[in-house]
């Protein structure tokens, strides 16, 4: 879990952050910071734990949320969210859930539902393809 973590943090880092983009810029100089490497590292942990958990490989805010240590600077948490998204770690699945953080002021505002992509992994396979595998295959024999 380890290697994992680190390769996805050093995908997320070694990104260049978009021309023009004022919050990559934002995003990419807060987990470059020396100070908040154990940060960056604990908020990518707890992803990609909860994503891994799920047979689907899906993520939201609401499931990890929780599981963050209380000593992570929250504005770390919304940048490392944003680099693993411009590196094509996190990908969003086009669904949205309602927020349950009330002590962020964002309880009840949709939030986005991403998939864990890694590298090396076979992805999990849409709800459209499942009767393609298990005993009965497209053919239904």
């Amino acid at each position: 879990m380890r290697e994992l973590v680190g390769e996805i943090a050093r995908r997320a880092i070694s990104l260049t952050p978009a021309q023009g983009d004022p919050v990559a810029a934002v995003a990419a100089l807060l987990v470059l910071d020396p100070r908040n490497v154990d940060h960056v590292e604990a908020v990518i942990t707890v992803i990609v734990c909860d994503a891994l958990g799920d047979p689907w490989r899906e993520t939201t805010a609401n499931r990890w949320r929780s599981l963050l240590p209380t000593w992570i600077r929250p504005q770390v948490i919304g940048a490392v969210v944003q680099r693993m998204r411009s590196a094509g770690l996190l990908v969003s699945t086009g669904r949205w859930v309602r927020s349950t953080d009330r002590a962020g002021g964002n309880g009840g505002k949709p939030q986005p539902v991403y998939v864990l992509i890694v590298t090396g992994e076979d992805q999990p396979l849409p709800l459209s393809r499942l009767g393609d595998v298990g005993p009965d295959g497209p053919d239904r024999t």
